[in-house]
């Protein structure tokens, strides 16, 4: 499976439920979650993103599961945050798919991995199969029954101040957190970046220094390392790289 291309739907939240921290809201925070998503995942060999064309009025059904099995999606990812006052993500799966519940278990464990809120989640890990009693997780169902495996996270409750301001204030580590959970699960590894040495998918001074440590006789860089290093293409590996790559970093 880690050849397959995988088209993955990103189908972020359609309501406006307010944010403990006034002037948010779910729909406007998902949305640009959906948005940096997208961003991350095509950092991956393997993955091909696909942000949902449908926005409609707030809670309607709009439709999504059909235009991913139209858009040949075969993984199905909604994307919310959650109410009832309680604290850490959980994420839906439907028991149809072996995929959809690695893809929950994953992405419990990466978002968990960043957030400084301890889950009061009874069920840990904080996962959960769809059920057929269960008529209102349209998300999970409709898919799944267009062959879809599909995964609903609730990434954190937003309706505590903590919560809220936790969502709001670390949305692009959320995006990196989603995305690195689909790639493990789906044992994607990353394209190769010019100028990140490291491979952590970033290029900023950390690359720099690696550069200049190598150009130092300190370390050696492998084949592979050098020639994502050689930002100027002139063949060498040497200050001069390591110079455009903090440029490259002050401009972000």
């Amino acid at each position: 499976m880690n050849k397959k291309t995988h088209r993955i739907y990103l189908s972020p939240a359609n309501h406006y439920k307010q944010y403990a921290v006034a002037g948010f809201t779910e729909k406007e925070q998902m949305d640009k979650l959906a948005v940096l998503l997208v961003k991350e995942l095509e950092k991956y060999e393997g993955a091909e993103p696909v942000l949902t064309n449908i926005y409609d009025i707030d809670r309607s059904y709009t439709g999504r599961p059909e235009e991913a099995q139209r858009l040949n999606c075969d993984i199905y990812v909604a994307l919310h945050s959650n109410g009832g006052g309680g604290k850490g993500a959980c994420v839906f799966y439907h028991p149809k798919f072996e995929l959809s519940k690695k893809l929950a278990l994953s992405m419990v464990k990466e978002l968990n991995a960043i957030c400084p809120i301890k889950s009061n989640r009874a069920v840990q890990p904080a996962i959960y199969p769809w059920s057929y009693n269960e008529w209102n997780f349209g998300e999970l169902r409709e898919p799944a029954g267009n062959g879809i495996a599909p995964v609903l996270i609730e990434h954190e409750f937003h309706d505590t101040v903590e919560g809220a301001t936790w969502l709001i204030q670390n949305i692009k580590q959320i995006a990196k957190a989603d995305a690195t959970a689909i790639a493990n699960a789906l044992n994607l590894k990353r394209k190769p970046m010019l100028g990140d040495i490291n491979g952590d998918g970033e290029v900023n001074s950390l690359d720099a220094v690696a550069i200049l440590r190598c150009d130092a006789g300190i370390v050696q860089l492998d084949e592979t390392q050098k020639a994502t290093a050689d930002i100027n293409g002139d063949g060498k590996v040497n200050s001069l790289d390591a110079v455009a790559i903090l440029k490259m970093d002050a401009l972000k």
